[in-house]
This record gives C-alpha cells, structure tokens and sequence, in this order.
C-alpha cells in the first residue's frame, strides 16, 4: 500500500494521491452503511441478476463509471441486483448489501437463489471465466452480455501485443497470439483457438448481446463470422455535471484526459507537445508513473492527477479547455471521455480508429489523424486549432444515465424477463 502511494505522489503528485484517498474513504463509509442495512432489510428480489466481476467502483474506469450512472436510474424503474466481487448488492425494499462468495461461479448460484433472478446480465466480459457463461447458459439461465471490450477475442482486452507494446490489428495467426500471451501467461498451446470458438458460441446462444456502440457491433460479427448477430446497441453514458452549454470551444488551453497509459498513447504526449510548437498539456486523470514523470519533466505538461467520475467537464471549464487530445493507439469500444469533452464545450482529437473514429467522423466536434502518423498527425491538426485555422461546433445533445437505463428496461421487456413499467 505505501509503495502504492509512494508511486502515485511520484507520478501524479501530492493533491491526486490526496483525493484517491478520500475517495476510499467515503467507498468504505458507504459500504459500511449499506452492510449495515443488510441486517434489517430480508428482500434481495430481482428479475435480472447483474454482474460486475471486474469491481463497480467508479475509480476503477470509465466503464465502472457509466454502469454506476445506468444502474442508479434503473433503481427508479426496477429493483436491481448488483454482484460484484464477494458483495450483492440489492435495491429491493431499500439499498443495502450482503456478503456472497468471492468465488464467481458460487457467487451467481448463491445470489441467482436470494434474488430469484431468472437471468444474468454479464456487464463486461473482462475476468469472466468463458466456460462459466456457457455453463450457465447451457444449464438454462438466460445470459445477456455487454461486451465493453476485447476480451471474448483476447484475453488482452485492449490488444496490446507484447513485447512490442503495438496494437496487434486483431492477429488471427495463433503462433503469434501464443508467443505473445505466453509473455505474461503459462497458456498451453491452443488456448487463443479455444478461447474465440468458445466465445462464438457464447455469443450466437445469449439471450441478447449489447454493445456500447456500432463499431463494436460490426467488428465482433466479422471478428465471430456472425453476420446475422442480433447485437443492440446502447450508448453509455458517465454521470455528468450540470454546466452552462457552450456551442463552440471557446477555451484556449488543450488538455489530455483520461489515463496516461500506453494503450491511451501515453507515451506520445511529449513529442505531441513539442511537434506542435511546444504546447503546454493539461494532464487529468492519473496512469503509469513513468509516463507522467517523463511529461513532467519536458516541462510540456502540467499534470492534475486524478479526477473523480463525473468531475471532468467541471476541470475542462475551470481550465478554459477548448481542445481534448485522445491519442489512443487501440480501438475504443466507446469513449467516453469524448462526452465528457463535449459536454464541456471541447472539441476533440484523436487517432481513426474504433468507436473515438465512428463517434467523431458521425457528429463532428473534433479532427482525427490517421493512426500512421503517429505523434506528427495529432500534433498538426494541435498546433492548426492552436493557430486559428481550424475550429468546430460540438455536438448539442448527448446520451444520459436515463437514456441508457430506460433502453436497458426495455430490452429486458422484450426477452420477457420483467413486466409493467
């Protein structure tokens, strides 16, 4: 914990390791509170049993952000069970929480019979064991998928093939894939082979399949050679600040946001800096302490550290942001930093690829470079905004929490899973 600590103050500085701990802090009063109403509270029903195996805290990322944003509107529709590592989580009569086996697969047997839950909503397929899912499904529980990431594909969910540090560009030759697992895994030979067939499988047996946006949709059915797979899609949403709207980005300053990974591009943001005239980066968000030490010390980054889920579109404002720099290197299924931006009044830019791409070339409200040109491509159309020679409008209306829960309500309608209102 202290070498933790330590890593964060050297990386992100004294007030960001200031604020994650203060949010530990109130996580742990609030589990506290919700254990304790666990001792009076006997109702856990539910139609759906929803399971965050990765954790729901919203400090863990942008995905554990959207879900607590979704799963607390649903509350207002429906009584939701939420599983999460060792802990269920129940809104029914009122919110409170009880221990459950830390085990996964005794876990959903242990809350499927609290709840009486005729389903289970897999929110995220990260950390999920493949052959539970089938085994569920096979033993005739209905399973729904959202499928935030890679992981039916890779057990590298973000596609970083190692040692290269490089996006793999979804490699299909399985000698590849071996040596590249085999550097952080003791995998037996066929096990990528294993992993996508099982996946296939899993995915044309589900009860539904949702996906964060088209792009995902469209990759997994050519990824899975399922043309016909009746993916839906719903838009995630983070849990926004209220702001006063903006219709141009009127801000001058340019940030980075998010986590300084190198899957993000975090290792680009010096040179960008520099090939764009020597800008000065706003850095929210933490990430790996080399990376954000190296920013600061090209004396190119000013770096705030870590930001509370929701809190974004405040700092933009606060620090008179006009533009976003998202250069990640790999696909996003979504992005929602780019709403978060937006609801700003910032434009963004980012690399062509995945959902960042679809989302930017469909609503405008930001450039993309072509992930060929690398720290050049995204410092040029940088230092064209910084001139004035190029400016955009961001998008006015954009997807919220209850937008994404009342979609969520009706596909469970629809596979008949809950009734009424």
């Amino acid at each position: 914990m202290i070498r933790t600590i330590a890593s964060v103050v050297r990386g992100e500085g004294v007030r960001s390791a200031a604020r994650r701990t203060s949010e530990r802090i109130s996580e742990a009063a609030r589990a506290i509170s919700l254990r304790a109403a666990g001792l009076f509270v006997g109702d856990a029903r539910a139609s759906v049993l929803n399971v965050i195996a990765a954790g729901a805290a919203p400090r863990l990322g942008g995905v554990q952000q959207q879900l607590d944003a979704r799963l607390d509107a649903e509350r207002s529709f429906r009584a939701v069970s939420v599983l999460t590592p060792g802990m269920l989580d129940c809104s029914s009569s009122r919110r409170h929480t009880r221990r459950v086996s830390r085990d996964l697969e005794a876990a959903i047997r242990e809350a499927l019979a609290l709840s009486g839950a005729r389903a289970v909503h897999f929110e995220g397929t990260a950390g999920v064991p493949l052959p539970l899912i089938a085994s569920l499904t096979a033993s005739g529980i209905a399973s729904i998928l959202s499928v935030h990431d890679f992981s039916l594909f890779c057990a590298r969910p973000h596609l970083m093939e190692e040692p290269s540090g490089e996006f793999c560009e979804f490699s299909t030759d399985f000698a590849r894939c071996h040596r590249c697992l085999r550097e952080t895994w003791d995998v037996v030979a066929g096990e990528q082979q294993q992993r996508r067939a099982l996946a296939r499988e899993i995915l044309g047996r589900a009860t539904a399949v949702v996906f964060p946006s088209r792009y995902m949709l469209d990759r997994h059915r050519e990824l899975f050679a399922l043309p016909r797979l009746a993916g839906v899609v719903i838009e995630p949403s983070p849990r926004f600040t209220t702001l006063r709207r903006k219709d141009s980005c009127g801000g001058r300053a340019i940030a980075v946001a998010g986590s300084v990974k190198r899957h993000k591009g975090g290792h680009l943001l010096p040179e960008i800096a520099r090939l764009a005239g020597g800008v000065r980066l706003h850095v929210f968000g933490g990430g790996d302490e080399t990376l954000l030490r190296d920013l600061r010390a090209s004396g190119l980054g000013v770096v705030h550290g870590y930001y509370r889920g929701g809190d974004l579109p405040a700092l933009l404002r606060r620090h008179d942001v006009g533009l976003v720099v998202l250069p990640s290197i790999v696909p996003e299924s979504y992005g929602l930093t780019i709403s978060e931006s937006w609801h700003a009044g910032a434009a963004v830019v980012a690399f062509d690829l995945g959902a960042q791409g679809e989302r930017i070339r469909e609503r405008g409200g930001g450039w993309l470079a072509s992930p060929s040109s690398g720290a050049a491509g995204i410092a040029s159309i940088v230092a064209r905004w910084k001139a004035g020679d190029i400016a955009t409008a961001v998008p006015g209306s954009l997807s919220a929490p209850r937008d994404a829960a009342r979609a969520h309500i009706e596909l469970y309608r629809a596979a008949g899973l809950i009734v009424g209102s």
